[in-house]
């Protein structure tokens, strides 16, 4: 699926999101790679981890809840369709994005929530 720009997300889809790892490997920044392919990993580092994924999450659940922390996820990669119809998010987009959630301006956006994601999107 194509994710939007920004998702505001809940502590469970944090940690879901966390655990799950999805991200892509991109031409360029590995060996034999020509076009993006989706892989998991778990926390993002599964090869250097030194306990369970589930306390990493744990951890991190426990620290946006003591610190009343928002937390959202920027979509980097593709926008408007697949590989061949969409396009790769523009740098510009990406660090608007980044701005909003840094300067705080980002509170002041409606969200939509979306059912099929469950998450809550700008």
């Amino acid at each position: 699926g194509v994710l939007p720009p920004v998702s505001k997300l809940s502590s469970g889809q944090v940690m879901y999101q966390f655990l799950s790892g999805y991200t892509a490997k991109v031409a360029g920044t590995e060996r034999g790679v020509t076009e993006p392919e989706a892989t998991f990993s778990a926390c993002f580092g599964a090869a250097f981890l030194t306990i369970h994924p589930t306390r990493y999450a744990d951890l991190l659940a426990e620290k946006l809840e003591k610190h009343g922390s928002d937390a959202y996820l920027v979509n980097t990669g593709w926008s408007g369709g697949g590989v061949g119809v969409g396009e790769r998010m523009s740098i510009g987009a990406t660090r608007a994005c980044i701005s909003a959630i840094l300067d705080g301006s980002i509170k002041d956006v409606e969200f939509e929530k979306v059912s099929c994601r469950s998450k809550v999107i700008m």
